[in-house]
């Protein structure tokens, strides 16, 4: 048998033509597409079906925290509840489209625009911190005599300040909490279209606290993390704590759904992990390794409820007001919503946080979030969330005291807590909102503009702070 050396020649396919080459590559790149695209929908499908099969296991528990626990099928985390749906790829790949369209062709509000429809203030850090009493540990006077609590003055008042997205500045009994806090210039560039007229170094020395829902970027930004590092004391969901770690942050408390802790300053403070329906992930390959969360922050007369980002689901929200209410203050995003197909299971309407609020027991005070900050970003228009927020409650109005009042940059809905929430979602925690003041405490949900200081203890009927 005589060995013949092999060539292109030999083979039936014209491998010389030009066209050939291009044409097999672009072949086998669709084909493996095709299959691993294929593979990735049939182990989505069977995941889905061991989630529902999870949940069905879990119907007949009673407690919230055994029911709603967190989730974890092989490596990654999925949500227990019955209002989630995975987008299909064919919502994945028209969001797409859609949005890189809308992006290419919206025109974006100039920033003379934006300053008079949607102000931005400075805020005043001074005023802020300046009412926050000392917790160190009791001091002596010159004459020796002991200073204890009581003797000291007054607490501090409960503040709330939206900086932009989720990322809020509460001073509650003493402690400076901070949440999802994003102020990386070169994130702000690219998806924001004026600068915010404050610096994280303006205020860092007096924070205590620093509250994480997710790893999304817009939610944890690594410049901050570098800034502050062990100064404050991080907590975080389930599974987040390595990406800390790894950047040279070990003052971080990892938390699961439900589980508890005392901050190590002030063991009178407790700090709750609550279930939120959402998911995580930097990147598209370690897509939901790490949990999602909302937190209840607890002292003896305050509290304060923080929902970064989350869908909306009744049971959810009930669960967490049945066992935390009654809250002193309530951060609840309104915006991020839409196309539906694809955001209504991560991100709340404004009329889903109105239920969200009733569901919660009604707090004190309820501040609308995540709106009107990373605008190409989102897919509705900036003012959008807080016009349908005014449309949805003439529509379905609250009960016959509510009153609507719209000032310059804020929408504010009063009404008292015996008329608004529904029986249902005030269980047996109706009694406890005596110590908030009144048996017939208001209850106020708002919208505020960015940068502007929220006295909540000094708030009039209508939201307006008492000069």
């Amino acid at each position: 048998m005589s060995n013949k050396r092999l060539s292109f020649a030999n083979f039936p396919i014209p491998f010389d033509h030009p066209y050939i080459l291009p044409t097999l590559v672009t072949t086998m790149t669709v084909s493996a597409l095709a299959y691993y695209t294929l593979q990735a929908s049939h182990h989505s499908d069977m995941i889905e079906a061991l989630r529902k099969q999870s949940m069905r296991k879990r119907r007949h528990l009673h407690r919230p925290e055994d029911r709603y626990a967190s989730l974890q099928i092989e490596t990654r985390f999925v949500n227990p509840f019955d209002s989630w749906r995975t987008p299909s790829w064919n919502d994945y790949l028209l969001y797409w489209i859609k949005h890189s369209w809308k992006r290419l062709t919206t025109r974006y509000p100039e920033p003379k625009e934006l300053d008079s429809l949607l102000p931005m203030n400075k805020p005043e850090f001074d005023q802020i911190f300046s009412s926050i009493s000392s917790h160190s540990p009791p001091s002596l006077t010159e004459s020796w005599v002991q200073i204890d609590k009581e003797s000291s003055p007054a607490c501090s008042k409960t503040t709330f300040t939206w900086l932009g997205q989720s990322t809020c500045l509460v001073t509650l009994d003493g402690l400076t909490i901070l949440t999802d806090p994003v102020f990386d210039d070169s994130l702000m560039s690219k998806k924001h279209t004026r600068s915010f007229p404050w610096k994280l170094q303006e205020f860092q020395s007096n924070v205590h606290i620093v509250l994480i829902s997710h790893d999304h970027a817009d939610h944890l930004d690594e410049h901050v993390v570098n800034i502050l590092g062990n100064s404050v004391t991080w907590y975080v969901p389930l599974g987040l704590r390595d990406w800390f770690v790894h950047h040279g942050v070990e003052n971080v408390i990892e938390l699961d759904w439900w589980q508890e802790v005392r901050h190590k300053e002030r063991p009178e403070v407790i700090i709750a992990s609550v279930p939120s329906m959402h998911s995580s992930g930097r990147w598209s390959m370690n897509k939901n390794k790490s949990l999602w969360s909302n937190f209840v922050i607890k002292s003896k007369d305050e509290s304060f409820f923080f929902c970064g980002a989350s869908g909306y689901d009744k049971d959810l929200f009930k669960a967490i007001g049945n066992v935390y209410a009654p809250l002193t203050l309530a951060a609840l995003p309104i915006g991020g919503f839409t196309p539906r197909t694809m955001k209504k299971a991560l991100h709340m309407d404004p009329s889903e946080a109105v239920k969200a609020h009733h569901h919660l027991g009604c707090p004190t005070l309820s501040i609308g979030i995540h709106w009107g900050t990373f605008i190409p970003s989102m897919d509705e228009s900036y003012l959008e969330p807080q016009r349908i927020l005014q449309q949805t409650l003439e529509k379905h109005p609250l009960p016959s005291t509510l009153s609507a009042i719209s000032p310059p940059s804020a929408t504010v809905y009063t009404t008292t807590e015996n008329e608004s929430i529904p029986t249902s979602s005030l269980t047996s925690n109706t009694n406890k909102s005596e110590h908030i003041g009144n048996n017939a405490r208001r209850t106020l949900f708002t919208t505020t503009s960015l940068g502007k200081t929220v006295f909540v203890d000094n708030l009039d009927e209508n939201g307006y702070n008492l000069s």
